[in-house]
């Protein structure tokens, strides 16, 4: 059985990192007993899939920091998500 930090970790990993079957089935379990863990990767989910809507529609900005206008769209987007659920 994972742990809650092994659990978030493969999370967190499993959008840039293919997960093995053995972490998957692991991950899976955990998530279905652990509401704790369950939200947060629902949560995670929806800023990978907020960043990559963000990227595809707009250019990427070459500057160290967002504008603030930039900076509200995401914050609306994320939102938009979460209450989506």
């Amino acid at each position: 059985m994972l742990t809650c930090k092994q659990a978030t970790f493969y999370s967190s990993i499993r959008s840039f990192k293919k997960l093995s079957f053995v972490q998957s089935i692991q991950l899976k379990l955990h998530l279905m007993m652990c509401k704790s863990c369950h939200e947060f990767d629902h949560q995670n989910k929806i800023i990978d899939q907020s960043l990559t809507d963000f990227i595809k529609n707009d250019h990427l900005i070459s500057e160290e920091s967002l504008s603030e206008e930039k900076k509200s769209q995401i914050e609306s987007a994320v939102k938009q998500r979460i209450n989506k659920k």
